[in-house]
């Protein structure tokens, strides 16, 4: 399953100027409340590119939260502490964190909150291969956006849904999970949500070697991302129809879509995408049984993908310490993170299939 991440290369000190201005600016605020808001969407901006600094960012904003006595806002604190959490791969604290902050938001009945923790405990059982449990939240999370009348996180849960029943090979329930999605999409004129309704149902019908229909939803799905100019779901899609082409033995129109996916790779050094299509390549020279090819394409696609697991491992083991003590002066408001972070950010979530998989989380 696959989510994109993409950065953006920044000045490094200029950011970090700005960021401090911001934390100050906070800490100045007298209302605890509004204090745990404008740390929270600080620290949840951040949680992708600066995340030893977005979690200094959550122990300020948890600290705020409980001077508040506020059971909404001690929640919302505990949400970012257990994204933090789960971003760095400890599954235990990130459970304990969702699940004190969804007992929270149920004790004063926040539906909103009640859905947004059973989301991100639906992603956590989902990856730590709990998927009744994981089913269970996304339910849950479901029926809490449904009182709510949140179209867009119905369509988003119902997705989830069909993402975990694809990952137990339950393709007919993932296809029909994704067609639920579909018209809520396109009823929110949601070209981004619809183009990876097309894309997912397309995938799943590509594993029941239904390589036909497959081929209509992803080239749906794909004059949608041309219309929007998305160029990396553009290359996530290229590469989908490629291995369609492939199981097809379309080699022609296959190595077209495979040199357009490069074509993106390549001018945006999109590292997820290359991996995957490392092992396309493989697979087209496979099916023509040049197998020599192959195992070459096959080597490279796994030389880089240990290359990208090393430095997520080398990432994860940097430290969180829960009881550590943040102070704000006017000369720096907190340490900042290595950039090693940066592009660990752009290369977190690699999917074990050669196709991509929409999954949305919080």
């Amino acid at each position: 399953m696959k989510l994109v991440i993409i950065s953006i290369l920044l000045s490094f000190a200029g950011l970090a100027q700005v960021n401090d201005s911001l934390l100050l600016q906070i800490n100045e605020i007298e209302n605890d409340t509004e204090k745990v808001n404008q740390f929270y969407k600080l620290g949840f901006d951040l949680r992708n590119t600066e995340p030893e600094w977005s979690y200094e960012i959550a122990i300020l904003c948890k600290k705020a939260a409980l001077k508040s006595q506020s059971p909404k806002h001690i929640a919302k604190s505990y949400n970012l502490l257990g994204i933090l959490f789960y971003k760095k791969g400890n599954y235990s604290k990130a459970l304990l964190y969702q699940k004190q902050a969804l007992a929270l938001n149920a004790s004063i009945h926040n539906e909103t909150g009640i859905a947004i923790n059973q989301t991100n405990l639906g992603n956590i059982y989902s990856e730590i291969n709990y998927p009744e449990q994981a089913e269970q939240a996304y339910l849950q999370a479901l029926q809490a956006y449904n009182i709510t009348n949140n179209t867009l996180h119905i369509a988003r849960s119902l997705i989830n849904i069909g993402v975990l029943k694809f990952s137990q090979k339950q393709y007919d329930a993932a296809i029909k999970q994704f067609e639920e999605a579909l018209p809520y999409a396109t009823q929110l004129g949601d070209n981004e949500l619809t183009a990876s309704c097309y894309n997912n149902i397309g995938i799943t019908l590509t594993y029941q070697e239904k390589p036909d229909s497959a081929l209509l939803y992803l080239e749906e799905g794909l004059k949608i991302r041309q219309l929007i100019d998305d160029e990396f779901e553009l290359a996530d899609s290229y590469n989908n129809i490629a291995i369609v082409y492939i199981k097809q033995k379309d080699f022609n129109q296959a190595l077209n879509y495979i040199s357009l996916a490069n074509e993106i790779c390549e001018k945006y050094d999109y590292t997820e995408a290359l991996l995957e299509l490392y092992h396309t390549r493989s697979l087209f020279f496979e099916a023509q049984q040049d197998y020599q090819q192959a195992n070459i394409w096959l080597k490279k696609h796994y030389a880089l993908k240990d290359s990208i697991q090393t430095l997520e491992k080398t990432t994860l083991e940097l430290d969180f310490p829960e009881n550590k003590e943040i102070n704000i002066s006017n000369n720096q408001a907190t340490k900042h993170t290595d950039n090693t972070w940066l592009f660990v950010s752009c290369l977190m979530m690699l999917i074990c299939i050669p196709l991509f998989l929409i999954r949305y989380k919080r």
